[in-house]
Parts: C-alpha cells; sequence; structure tokens
C-alpha cells in the first residue's frame, strides 16, 4: 500500500537537527556591485547578511545549520547565485554561477547552469528537475531542485514525489513545496469543481455553477491585469477559446485584481470576450482560499460534468489537451 507522508508528519519527524558550522564565503560579481545579500533560501526574511562590494570581490565569515542551502543575490545586476553551506571555505563566482569548495557545490552548480539553458523550455526543465531528485534523494541537492521545481512540476510528479519516504523532503527547503502540494490537493484533478460566487464587470453577482457543469469543457482561468505571466499566457488562453468556443468551450476568469478600472480596462483592451468575474481582494479573493492558488497564472480544465480533468494548462499544453478533447 503506498505510504501518504503529510506535511505535518514530516515536521514532527524525528530527525537530528543540523550541526551550526562556521564558514568563509569568498566571492566575485561584476565591478560596479556595491553589495550582496546572503541569506538563507528556505528563510530570506530572517536577517540577510549584508556584504560590501569592493572592485567585484566579497567575503563573508557566517555560521549556518549544515547543509543549509544560501543565495547570495546581486540587486544592481539582478544575478542570483546559489551555495551550500557544508565546508569550511566557499568560492562563489557569480558571473558563471559556479559554487566551490565541495562536491556537492559543484553539482548544485552544474545543475543550475544545466537548468538555465532550459529557461524557455518548460518541458526539459520540469524533465532536468524530476531526474536530480531521484538521483539526489538522500541529500540536499534534491531539496533544492524539489525548492525550485514547486510551480513547474505537474499535480502527478509532485505528488508522487511528496507521497515518497525520502530523506530530503525533511529539508527545510522542502516545506514550500509540500504545502504547495497540500493545496494543489483542493484542485486535483479527479475531483469536483466548488462553487463561489464573484460580481462580473458590471457588479451583478454569479456563481461559478452556472457556468460549470452545465454540459461542456470550461478553463477556469486565475489570472491579474497586474501579473506579468499572466498577461504572457492571454494570447493562448484567447487563442484556444476562439478556436474551440463554437464546439461550446468555455473559459471563465477569476480575477486577482483589486483596481476595478485596471480590471476592466484590460478585459477591454484585449478584447478577452469571456465570462469575467472577481471579488478585488488581491490575494485574498475567494478564488484564491477556494482552489488553493498561491501563484499565477493557474488554470483548471472542468469536463461536462463539472470533474476538474487537468490543472495549470499553460503553453502548449493547452492546446495538446483541447486537441485530444475535440480532436483538431
Amino acid at each position: 500500500m503506498k505510504k501518504t507522508i503529510t506535511l505535518a508528519a514530516l515536521l514532527l519527524a524525528a530527525l537530528p537537527i543540523a550541526a551550526q558550522v562556521d564558514f568563509t564565503l569568498k566571492g566575485i560579481t561584476h565591478a560596479n556591485a556595491r553589495e550582496i545579500i546572503v541569506g538563507d533560501m528556505a528563510d530570506l526574511q530572517t536577517q540577510p547578511s549584508i556584504v560590501k562590494v569592493q572592485n567585484g570581490e566579497f567575503t563573508l565569515l557566517g555560521s549556518q545549520p549544515e547543509q543549509t542551502v544560501m543565495v547570495a543575490i546581486d540587486r544592481d545586476n539582478r544575478m542570483q547565485s546559489f551555495f551550500i553551506v557544508d565546508c569550511k571555505e566557499i568560492t562563489l563566482d557569480m558571473n558563471n554561477d559556479v559554487a566551490k569548495g565541495s562536491v556537492m557545490n559543484e553539482r548544485l552548480s552544474s545543475f543550475v547552469q544545466l537548468l538555465n539553458k532550459y529557461e524557455e523550455d518548460d518541458d526539459k526543465a520540469a524533465a532536468l528537475i524530476k531526474q536530480t531528485i531521484d538521483a539526489n534523494k538522500d541529500n540536499v541537492l534534491a531539496a533544492f531542485a524539489f525548492n525550485l521545481g514547486v510551480y513547474s512540476l505537474s499535480y502527478e510528479d509532485l505528488k508522487a514525489i511528496c507521497e515518497s519516504d525520502a530523506p530530503f523532503l525533511t529539508h527545510p527547503l522542502c516545506k514550500q513545496g509540500l504545502k504547495q502540494m497540500e493545496a494543489l490537493k483542493m484542485r486535483a484533478p479527479g475531483t469536483m469543481f466548488k462553487d463561489l460566487e464573484e460580481a462580473d464587470t458590471l457588479g451583478v453577482n454569479h456563481k461559478l455553477s452556472e457556468y460549470v457543469g452545465k454540459g461542456n469543457y470550461v478553463l477556469v482561468d486565475f489570472w491579474a491585469s497586474w501579473c506579468g505571466p499572466c498577461m504572457g499566457e492571454m494570447p493562448n488562453v484567447k487563442a484556444n477559446y476562439e478556436k474551440y468556443k463554437s464546439k461550446g468551450f468555455n473559459v471563465v476568469g477569476l480575477s486577482f485584481d483589486r483596481s476595478a478600472d485596471a480590471w476592466k480596462r484590460t478585459i477591454r483592451d484585449k478584447e478577452l470576450n469571456w465570462v469575467h468575474l472577481s471579488d478585488l481582494k488581491f490575494w485574498q479573493t475567494i478564488a484564491a482560499q477556494t482552489y488553493g492558488i498561491r501563484c499565477i497564472p493557474s488554470s483548471i480544465l472542468c469536463d461536462p460534468t463539472g470533474k476538474i480533468v487537468a490543472v495549470d494548462l499553460r503553453g502548449e499544453k493547452l492546446g495538446a489537451k483541447l486537441k485530444d478533447i475535440y480532436g483538431f
């Protein structure tokens, strides 16, 4: 029988606490950089270190629990690099994304460099993340890859990872992914859609059940006018809506906007001619609470009965799924 590991169980796992270790970080970045922010990747809000840069070089004497993954941020040049606290002296070349000092740091750098090459290819990036996790289930590199893959891996992939008993899942870097998995369960494929009520652009309230579960496939699209990736994806949603609307395909946009003017203007200017609802409550919207949405754009595709058959179909994946359904 498949063993399910819940978030609570993982957090209560009786594992030894990592020992605090002192380390020296010697780094290089662009010569125009003024300072580097260095912090725990799993908790950047907790007193990150601010390190002065002189002629493109910087040094940090630090102390962290062993196996902590750290991120160094050069805001002047919009760069970030990662390293693992697992040795006394670490060198970091931010210009080339290279960390040295231990075998694990070098492996982390190789993974990051390859992942950067797949920046425009989501499928290859997801495949690399899965391969890295599979090959490193007993060490911190899997936790790092899991953290980066939280919003790119499919529900099925995340479910398989989270239901394993792999040691890396107890690393602090995995907390975000485990929370995301709990959120995804609220819109898991195979479950029925959950009803909610919001207003249209005229201020008239409508229930989601007025459109979903009425005999046609419906894409429920979670978006906002202020969301750059949402706007980047919108032409794809629009093209598929135009292609299949004659077959009954519909889209219901649930907006995370807080400005009614910006929301309505975007709908009008972009000619997004499908159903739009919002309570204009930003991240406190009922849509986020009902479906566990922690990142947008996001979506669920519901079948004619209202059952969720797919989540987060972006780019070519949306068109491919609809082609399977409609045959063209």
